[in-house]
């Protein structure tokens, strides 16, 4: 029998051609186990991972395709070749401006890859501008366990972390109306006899909250008609957020004592305290 040798196997042996057989089988297998630990089957890899560059897809085999379900965040898409499901990439990641480039891989259900300006320092040259996925639709929404969510991808993120699928649901548009909460409460402060001090307040509500400074045994909130202390507000830094601060210039042993920040609106009001303690020089 003639023998053509073609690569490192011997074409027309039947002992080399079992061989053969037995590693392909043993490879796919491989493959197959793969896809499960991984969720990717590399077979595909020719189609997800620049089949752009490589000038087009392999044939669309289904049955290589691994088992999605229901483990992603931000939903399913078909892959680079429209073939096998995939989950997409959340809110911020980065994306392929062009859907066939297929590496960085598509958005998922409700989200849009966008160009944004880059990051780069200044008169660096850049290839191409960052693309990250954005929510389509920016529409405050009121979940129903009672937190707001800037648009309806992250509230669909937070279904899936809960893994509550059929719980969280929109309670309605717009932000949830509800009492302040104190995001970051009022700090203890030692100082010396002389010193500026200033004691924060960061405060998240909607309808937006009114804050008010007390200091311990006065029922007049300050800075009343001390000419030592100032009371200032601001919006911010995020959405719904307002921040307050009491300053107290040259404090005195008289100073001393436990200073409240109240937050208040028409659904209720909350309270945080801190303590002023003034050492001698």
């Amino acid at each position: 029998m003639e023998k053509i040798k073609i690569g490192a196997a011997i074409w027309g042996d039947p002992g080399l051609n079992g061989a053969v057989k037995h590693v392909r089988m043993v490879s796919g297998l491989v493959l197959l186990l793969l896809a499960q630990v991984t969720g990717a089957f590399p077979g595909r890899l020719d189609w997800q991972r620049g089949a752009g560059q490589q000038g087009g897809c392999g044939e669309c085999r289904p049955e290589w395709c691994p088992a999605v379900g229901t483990r992603c965040p931000a939903g399913r898409v078909r892959d680079a070749c429209g073939c096998c499901w995939e989950c997409g990439n959340g809110e911020g990641q980065l994306c392929d401006l062009d859907p066939s480039a297929g590496f960085y891989g598509r958005c998922g259900e409700g989200l849009r890859c966008r160009a944004l300006p880059c990051c780069d320092p200044p008169g660096l040259a850049v290839e191409s501008p960052q693309a990250r996925c954005v929510c389509a639709r920016q529409e405050l929404l009121c979940g129903s366990d009672g937190k707001t969510y800037d648009n309806s991808c992250q509230l669909r993120a937070a279904r899936y972390r809960l893994g509550e699928e059929d719980k969280l649901t929109v309670e309605h548009r717009g932000p949830c109306t509800a009492k302040p909460i104190i995001a970051t409460p009022p700090r203890d402060v030692i100082s010396l006899d002389g010193s500026d001090i200033i004691f924060g307040c960061e405060v998240s509500s909607y309808p937006m909250a009114v804050i008010e400074w007390r200091k311990e045994g006065n029922s007049i909130f300050l800075p009343a008609d001390d000419s030592n202390m100032a009371v200032q507000a601001r919006g911010g830094p995020r959405r719904f957020e307002l921040k307050g601060w009491l300053q107290i210039q040259k404090v005195r042993r008289a100073d001393e004592g436990v200073y409240t920040c109240t937050a208040k609106n028409k659904f209720g009001e909350v309270s945080a305290s801190a303590r002023l303690q003034v050492v001698e020089k």
